[in-house]
């Protein structure tokens, strides 16, 4: 069995199951379409340790999408139960593999997927919330910002069984 698809199923063993509806199953199908795109998803690498401050990213260059849990145990590539935070972050970085996909090819190109992500993001994370992001990623350009609150906002939707529609429609 590859490594994906251990992580999948060690997600299905692990995670608590008082979360919302069928959230398991539901980020396991968004993980999986990810990874059908020929994206590498790593969950807990030991980069994690290098970058404690960050849940995630999409890297296109190396074509990975990687989780570090919100609980990870430093020095370790075990996976821990899951957490709101680790399956927002799944949704996040999920999000910029279809913004990749937009202009036909994942190679770091992002596109909108959302006519107005503006506005999305006006009406999904409000005024405070879209502010903090813009703060946090202005110095990576006006581009970006737009991208990231695009994700953010996708990510605040929750709703990981529409997003795997929008892979299958933008990536294939």
């Amino acid at each position: 069995m590859n490594r994906t698809l251990t992580a999948l199923a060690t997600l299905a063993m692990t995670t608590s199951p008082v979360m919302a509806y069928d959230s398991i199953p539901a980020h396991n199908q968004l993980l999986q379409q990810v990874s059908a795109t020929g994206v590498s998803v790593k969950i807990n690498p030991d980069v994690c340790d290098e970058n404690s401050s960050a849940f995630g990213w999409y890297l296109a260059a190396k074509s990975e999408l990687v989780i570090c849990q919100e609980n990870k145990i430093t020095g370790s590539t075990q996976q821990v139960e899951w957490t709101p935070e680790d399956f927002d972050t799944i949704r996040h970085e999920a999000h910029h593999v279809t913004q990749d996909c937009r202009d036909g090819e994942l190679q770091g190109t992002l596109a909108a997927v959302y006519n107005d992500p503006i506005k999305l993001a006006k009406e999904v994370l409000g005024q405070r919330h879209g502010r903090s992001i813009i703060e946090s990623y202005k110095h990576r350009g006006a581009h970006i910002v737009v991208m990231e609150l695009e994700a953010f906002s996708v990510a605040s939707m929750n709703d990981p069984i529409e997003q795997v529609a929008d892979i299958k429609t933008y990536c294939f």
